[in-house]
C-alpha cells in the first residue's frame, strides 16, 4: 500500500489534476462512485472483495483513482471542493488530521440507516470523518540467524553491534516521521519529546542504518539478510516469512505503535447516502476477511476475527495486554510538525 516512485506519482497526479473535471463530473450524474484508493494489490482486492458486489447490491458501479498518494488525495479533494468529482476517499490515519484541516471530508453519523456498522468499530479505530477498515501494529523485525541477542524493545535498535545492518523508513515514507517518537521513547522520554527524539536521531545516524523510501524496500532487505534489524508491522513480517526470509517480530517493551487505514465520504459528495452505503460494506466482517488473507491486516469490526481460519486468526490476534499497550500516536501533533521534523531530518541525515 505504500507510494512509491514520487516524481512519477507528481507527474501523473499534476495530469489527473488538469484534465479530471469533465470526465468524473459526467460520472457524477450517472450511477457511478469514483474513490481515490492506492493501487496494486490493495486496489485489486477492493475492485474484487468490496467494488463488485457493492455495484451488484446496488446498482453502483465503481471507478477507482490510483494516480495520487494519500497527501495528494487530500489536495484534490480541496480543488474540487466548489463542484466535487469525487465521492470517496482512502486515507491512512497520519494523513487523516491533513484532511480534516482542509475541510474535505463529510461527518460520518452513526444514525445514519446506511451505516448500522459504524458503531460496532472501536472509537481508536474512528474520526469524525473517517472510519479505518483494517489495522496493524509496527514494531521490530530481527533477523533469527545472525542476531545472538533477541531485541526486547525499541533502545535495541541502537545497539552498536548492528552498525550497518539496521534498516529504517526515510522521513517520506508514511512513518518515517514515527522514528523521532520511537526515538523518544528509546531514551526513556514520553513520544511527544521531539528533543530527545532527535538526539536519538543523531546517535542512529552514527550507526549507518540503511534508509528505505518505501516498505518493499525494507522488507527486501530484511528477506535478502542485507538488514538484520528493523522497524517493520507485524503484517508485513509474515511476509517476508513466507517469501522465506528468517525473521522473527516483536512487540517493543515501550510499546506498539498502531497503523490503520480506512475510508472517508468526501465532502459535496453527489451521492452520498450510496457513499455510505460503500463506508458500510468496508465495515463488514464479512468483506474484511481478505485483508488478512492477502496482506495479513486486521479487519477493524472485532467480529471479523471469529470467520478468519485458525492459521490466520493467529496473524491478527493480540492479547488483552498487548491492546493495553498499542500506542495511538498523537497524528494530529505529527501532521503540524512534519514540514519542520522533515527539515530536521534532512540535516541530521545529511550530516548538517
Amino acid at each position: 500500500m505504500e507510494r512509491r516512485e514520487f516524481f512519477k506519482r507528481s507527474a501523473a497526479a499534476a495530469v489527473g489534476l488538469s484534465g479530471i473535471g469533465a470526465p468524473l463530473f459526467a460520472l457524477a450524474q450517472s450511477k457511478t462512485l469514483a474513490i481515490m484508493t492506492w493501487g496494486g494489490q490493495w486496489g485489486n482486492g477492493m475492485v474484487k472483495y468490496i467494488d463488485t458486489p457493492f455495484a451488484k447490491k446496488t446498482g453502483f458501479s465503481v471507478t477507482q483513482d490510483r494516480g495520487a498518494s494519500p497527501v495528494e488525495r487530500v489536495t484534490k479533494l480541496k480543488i474540487n471542493a466548489s463542484n466535487q468529482t469525487y465521492d470517496l476517499v482512502q486515507i491512512h490515519d497520519g494523513v487523516v488530521p491533513i484532511a480534516e484541516a482542509q475541510g474535505v471530508l463529510a461527518p460520518l453519523d452513526a444514525a445514519s440507516p446506511n451505516l448500522p456498522l459504524l458503531n460496532a468499530i472501536p472509537a481508536r479505530f474512528k474520526r469524525p470523518g473517517w472510519v479505518a477498515m483494517i489495522y496493524s501494529v509496527l514494531g521490530i523485525a530481527y533477523n533469527t540467524d545472525q542476531v545472538k541477542e533477541a531485541p526486547r524493545g525499541f533502545a535495541d535498535l541502537w545497539r552498536p553491534e548492528f552498525k550497518g545492518r539496521i534498516v529504517l523508513p526515510t522521513i517520506t515514507h508514511s512513518i518515517g516521521p514515527y522514528i523521532i517518537p520511537i526515538g523518544a521513547m528509546a531514551a526513556g522520554k514520553g513520544p511527544n519529546d521531539a528533543k530527545a527524539g532527535f538526539e536519538m536521531l543523531r546517535k542512529m545516524v552514527k550507526l549507518d542504518p540503511i534508509w528505505a523510501r518505501d516498505t518493499d524496500t525494507i522488507m527486501n532487505a530484511l528477506t535478502t539478510g542485507e538488514a538484520v534489524i528493523g522497524l517493520l508491522y507485524r503484517s508485513q513480517t509474515y511476509t517476508v516469512q513466507d517469501r522465506g526470509g528468517k525473521v522473527k517480530w516483536v512487540f517493543p517493551g515501550e510499546g506498539a505503535i498502531s497503523y490503520s487505514a480506512g475510508t472517508s465520504v468526501a465532502k459535496g459528495t453527489k451521492h452520498k447516502d450510496a457513499a455510505e452505503q460503500y463506508v458500510n460494506m468496508t465495515l463488514d466482517p464479512q468483506h474484511q476477511t481478505w485483508v488478512t488473507e492477502v496482506f495479513n491486516y486486521a479487519g477493524t469490526n472485532p467480529a471479523t476475527l471469529k470467520l478468519l481460519p485458525p492459521r490466520l486468526r493467529e496473524r491478527v490476534h493480540f492479547t488483552d495486554e498487548q491492546m493495553a499497550h498499542i500506542i495511538d500516536l498523537d497524528q494530529k501533533v505529527i501532521a503540524a510538525h512534519r514540514p519542520d521534523w522533515t527539515d530536521q531530518w534532512n540535516r541530521i541525515v545529511a550530516g548538517a
